[in-house]
């Protein structure tokens, strides 16, 4: 053993973390010899998850605080907490008491003592463990984090801390916040929970977040956080929404931004939601003015719709889609996923009243990628005709090189060779061409 490289045993090591046993089997390892902890030390630290937070973690992150270069060994975090209720009450002993006194000293100015009043009842935990409040001490400590996951299902005591950081306030007044962080996810851990927008909305203050990802998340706020003031240039370039509820295209997040360069959403609605409000459905329209400041930054941008929200707000309350209106400003977009019924509307449509235009004029000459979805039967002949226009045109044809297609076909109906001809143009073309029915 005392032959092998040192790279050989981190590789050893990275193999262990990757299969989940990273605490037990890397602690393990460290206790064996000087050169095992040297080697594992920065290993066992550099993820740290609190799926299942106990009174045991406590210790880690009174630790934490106390030796900043252990804590600079934290390079991802996964963030869960449920509600203190949930727990037994904190068995509390002088050390805890003059941790909780000296670090909210540390995180709180003397104007804020009804937030450290607030702070302390929940650390002391009487009603039952507070992980929330516990993982809010640890976050402030952590400064050389990469990536940051959360999975909760309610927020008061972190979202102050992220609010502080934002705003660059104690304890974040010295220097920039989390300097290295560079990817945030916010991904709900439990059924029909979600996280509100307004929790990650910070995130685009930080000083290195490119990318934000986030599967459930509900876009409301219930005041305005006046955040605009602390940065000038928004480093964010890359948004991810799995499901978004009561989406309108997270247009708080988009008006923060300033090089947003990939933009994917999911439309969906929450599974006991059965009347939307108008002013909570997605409007094409308005998201395409959200997007015009990027027309020479965009490369990406995917826009579906969920099953339910398709089920129960557009068909059942038979919604007339507002077209996206023309992507030809995106000079820069070279993938796009889109609703038929954003993109291009049947010429027979009389409730718009809408003059349709050929793609080959709403579509920039730089796509390499084009999906279109949702594509209802009555479309499928106007459609096939505008789009072999489209790959016969010099300007598209040298770029464009993968296209697909999502066709719904209900009961009774059949694809036919409607796209036949569409099929072999693309072979000419050197398009490859994907046709899913749904």
């Amino acid at each position: 053993m005392d032959r092998l490289p040192n790279e050989l045993l981190l590789a050893i090591g990275k193999h262990a973390q990757e299969d989940g046993c990273a605490q037990s089997t890397l602690h393990s390892l460290s206790l064996t010899c000087r050169r095992f902890h040297d080697l594992f030390s920065p290993l066992m630290y550099s993820y740290i998850s609190s799926d299942n937070f106990t009174e045991s973690f406590i210790g880690l992150i009174m630790r934490m605080w106390r030796q900043p270069e252990l804590a600079r060994q934290v390079h991802r975090l996964d963030l869960c907490w449920s509600q203190c209720d949930q727990h037994d009450p904190l068995e509390m002993n002088d050390e805890m008491q003059s941790f909780i006194k000296h670090a909210l000293e540390d995180i709180f100015t003397t104007e804020e003592q009804e937030q450290k009043e607030l702070w302390t009842e929940h650390l002391h935990g009487e009603e039952g463990i507070c992980g929330e409040a516990w993982l809010g001490l640890f976050l402030v400590r952590l400064t050389n984090l990469r990536i940051l996951e959360f999975q909760h299902e309610h927020s008061d005591l972190v979202s102050e801390i992220l609010l502080k950081a934002a705003k660059r306030q104690q304890p974040f007044h010295h220097e920039p916040p989390f300097p290295h962080l560079k990817e945030v996810r916010a991904c709900v851990a439990w059924g029909v929970s979600w996280i509100d927008s307004g929790f990650v909305e910070p995130f685009f203050y930080f000083p290195q977040v490119r990318k934000i990802y986030g599967t459930a998340i509900g876009e409301k706020k219930d005041e305005d956080m006046d955040l605009k003031s602390y940065q000038d240039v928004c480093p964010v370039q890359d948004i991810t929404v799995e499901e978004g509820y009561w989406c309108r295209g997270m247009l708080d997040w988009l008006a923060v931004c300033t090089h947003l360069e990939h933009i994917s959403i999911r439309v969906e609605i929450q599974a006991d939601e059965y009347d939307l409000d108008e002013e909570k459905q997605f409007d094409a329209s308005k998201f395409r003015l959200a997007l015009l400041p990027f027309t020479t930054t965009l490369k990406t941008l995917r826009i579906g719709y969920g099953d339910a929200y398709k089920d129960q707000v557009v068909a059942e309350k038979d919604v007339v889609e507002n077209p996206f209106g023309s992507f030809k400003d995106f000079n820069v977009l070279e993938t796009l996923k889109v609703r038929h019924d954003h993109l291009m509307k049947s010429p027979d449509n009389s409730i718009l009243n809408w003059d349709m235009k050929p793609l080959t004029e709403i579509l920039p000459h730089c796509l390499v990628n084009l999906e279109i979805t949702d594509i209802m039967f009555d479309y499928h002949l106007e459609l096939s005709s505008q789009l072999l226009k489209l790959l016969r045109a010099v300007n598209f044809s040298v770029n464009l090189r993968k296209l697909k297609l999502g066709i719904f076909l209900a009961d009774g109906e059949e694809l036919g060779d409607v796209f036949d001809d569409l099929k072999l143009e693309c072979q000419v073309a050197n398009v490859c061409l994907k046709i899913e029915i749904a």
